[in-house]
């Protein structure tokens, strides 16, 4: 399911699942038992010269493995993910405008069969699709006669859907069926043309979050990108096994400090393994990981809101309290909140002020001689400015056709040529 949390920065690390110890907690392991066993025949089966020997290994792992652009790899790899995650969400159908549309365009207890069918069939439609797609969703309706049982298809529609022939998929069938049903009631009369288009819109938005996660599920990050990040990553962890080993021969001992942990290589595992964890758990969004999207909550939750919408709230509306809306100018504060009251925002002139003299308006009759004579200077210099501008564009628009007069004359000459 997905993670929840919002608790302090200290909680959020003892916190195991969904965290990133769970992740790269067994890789950590596989990786310290390598690790110590290699010492150990470094340590007790070598002798001097074969450590010297050995220690040439070290450097020569420790060296190729900068050769290796993993934070580029990983973070472009990432990124995608992510916005692919994000993406996919954005696109799970919700009913609520769709239903909402009905109840506007379908009001009154007559019309209330045809909003709970439309509401029901918005639910069929959801499980139907989700289910080739969602392995939770699949779990929970692996055959469509699990559809019966729950009541979200009747034994009539039930021999409509399995005996309809479609080698490309049928997911579809329950949003023909909706606008089958609209269509009759126009044809009846209970809507107008405008309310059609508007009904069929909203039909036809809630239709196209179901197609774009079919092509989700169908287009996948290339193959080779992949292999190419997890061999990069894993590659680089196994060459570490060896480059991050203390040095154990005399000459090094003497020079360099030998330290039998590898501190900086548990960081850098735990960042870049979770970080190529994030990408494979997010990879595929609709399984069974610890952050991926719980579809079965949210078959339930559209299907409460769509059955509410089309029957107890369809026509409900509260008096219009005129009294109320008078006097409503502030909202109240408890005494929790009022400690946190926001600021208002301000615009950053709302402290500039002139001073009354500046503010004043000057009049022709207040200026001095030499302030009109200024004046008079200014336009005058504004108007020969714009003068020589005019002259200037006049003379290089001749130059140009001038130009062009001499080069229409030498390829004549060409010709005669």
């Amino acid at each position: 399911m997905t993670i929840s949390y919002s608790d302090s920065f200290s909680m959020l690390m003892l916190r195991w699942r969904g965290s990133l110890w769970k992740a790269v907690l067994k890789d950590l392991i596989i990786f310290y038992i390598f690790y110590y066993i290699i010492m150990a025949f470094q340590w007790y089966l070598l002798d001097e010269k074969q450590k010297e020997y050995f220690t040439g290994w070290i450097k020569w792992c420790e060296y190729g493995a900068s050769y290796i652009p993993l934070s580029f790899l990983l973070g472009f790899f990432v990124a995608v993910i992510v916005a692919r995650w994000w993406e996919q969400f954005n696109w799970i159908s919700w009913p609520d405008k769709m239903m909402m549309t009905l109840a506007v365009c379908l009001p009154g207890e007559e019309n209330m069969p045809v909003r709970q069918t439309i509401a029901r069939w918005s639910s069929l439609q959801a499980a139907i699709a989700w289910s080739g797609i969602s392995v939770r969703t699949l779990k929970r309706f692996p055959t469509e006669n699990h559809l019966v049982d729950s009541g979200l298809m009747t034994k009539e529609e039930y021999d409509l859907y399995t005996g309809t022939e479609a080698p490309h998929g049928k997911w579809f069938l329950p949003t023909i069926w909706i606008l089958n049903l609209i269509k009759a009631t126009y044809k009846q009369g209970r809507i107008d043309s405008v309310q059609l288009d508007i009904i069929m819109r909203q039909v036809y938005a809630y239709r196209d979050g179901f197609a774009m996660l079919f092509v989700y599920d169908w287009i996948k990050i290339p193959l080779v990108y992949t292999q190419v990040v997890a061999i990069a990553t894993y590659g680089y962890f196994v060459i570490c096994v060896i480059g991050r080993q203390p040095k154990l021969d005399i000459k090094s001992m003497e020079k360099e400090i030998s330290i039998l942990f590898p501190i900086f290589t548990t960081f850098q595992m735990c960042f870049y393994l979770g970080w190529l964890k994030v990408g494979q758990f997010l990879m595929n969004p609709f399984g069974e990981d610890d952050d991926d999207f719980e579809l079965n909550y949210i078959l339930d939750r559209n299907t409460f809101i769509a059955h509410m919408i089309a029957s107890d709230v369809a026509d409900q509306c509260p008096k219009v309290a005129e009294e109320t809306v008078k006097h409503l100018t502030e909202l109240p504060h408890t005494r929790a909140s009022f400690k946190i009251m926001d600021v208002i925002p301000k615009s950053h002139l709302s402290s500039f002020k002139l001073s009354d003299d500046q503010m004043q308006l000057i009049k022709p009759d207040d200026l001095t001689p030499a302030q009109m004579e200024q004046r008079q200077q200014r336009l005058k210099l504004g108007g020969f400015v714009r003068a020589v501008d005019a002259t200037r564009r006049s003379m290089t628009g001749g130059r140009k056709q001038h130009s062009e007069e001499i080069i229409e004359e030498e390829e004549l000459r060409n010709m005669k040529r």
